[in-house]
């Protein structure tokens, strides 16, 4: 089952909720707003065909660099 991944970076603190197809939200989390603390939060609870949308704002630039690392699909 894909799950839709969103992130709502700010400068220390990043939200992270995940829905399924449906639109049903299967999770949410906060992790600071480093990108290592992102990846590993993400990866602690997406599964591995997630898809990975982010806000634009000033911390897009992180966000898509960490994105390609991780080999994301961006939603």
């Amino acid at each position: 089952m894909i799950h839709y991944v969103g992130l709502d970076v700010s400068q220390k603190m990043t939200a992270i909720c995940a829905v399924d197809a449906q639109g049903q939200r299967l999770w949410r989390d906060q992790c600071g707003s480093t990108p290592e603390q992102i990846e590993v939060a993400v990866r602690r609870r997406a599964s591995a065909d997630a898809r990975l949308g982010g806000e634009m704002g000033p911390m897009t630039p992180l966000f898509k660099m960490r994105r390609e690392k991780m080999r994301r699909e961006r939603v």
